[in-house]
């Protein structure tokens, strides 16, 4: 239950971050937005790391592509800033459930990254719709 409650209060504080995100994009272009936001986090990180854990930063034994997380975050900025000054937050943030729902199915069908595989259940796709019809509802007014 704990988890459920984490993940609501993830989801608000990303639907605050999103609206943030496209009102920097009135100030920075979006890669300077992405750059601020990466920056902080990776100094935050960094302290850290280094005051609470006492760890020292490796990079060896790390799967190469675990690094691809870096750049689809500046991705995910990029876009989400560029795209909220355009369609709205609501909008943004729905379309993007839809393509993390999607990605994450086939990351966990197959297996990928190391999680555990779980095979897509079709008995799961009226969810999957119902989800499409309300951004379809929300997106077209």
């Amino acid at each position: 239950m704990i988890y459920f409650l984490f993940l609501i209060l993830s989801g608000l504080l990303q639907g605050m971050m999103i609206s943030l995100n496209g009102q920097l994009g009135n100030y920075y272009s979006m890669f300077g937005i992405s750059f601020f936001v990466h920056g902080i986090a990776a100094v935050l990180l960094i302290l850290y790391l280094k005051c609470k854990e006492k760890k020292k930063i490796r990079f060896r034994g790390v799967p190469a592509y675990v690094y691809l997380v870096g750049f689809m975050g500046i991705g995910m900025v990029t876009s989400s800033s560029w795209c909220t000054l355009a369609i709205g937050a609501t909008a943004m943030t729905g379309l993007s459930v839809i393509g993390q729902m999607v990605s994450s199915a086939v990351v966990d069908h197959h297996g990928w990254f190391g999680i555990e595989k779980q095979k897509f259940n079709w008995k799961e796709l009226p969810a999957y719709l119902l989800v499409l019809a309300g951004v379809w509802l929300v997106t077209t007014g």
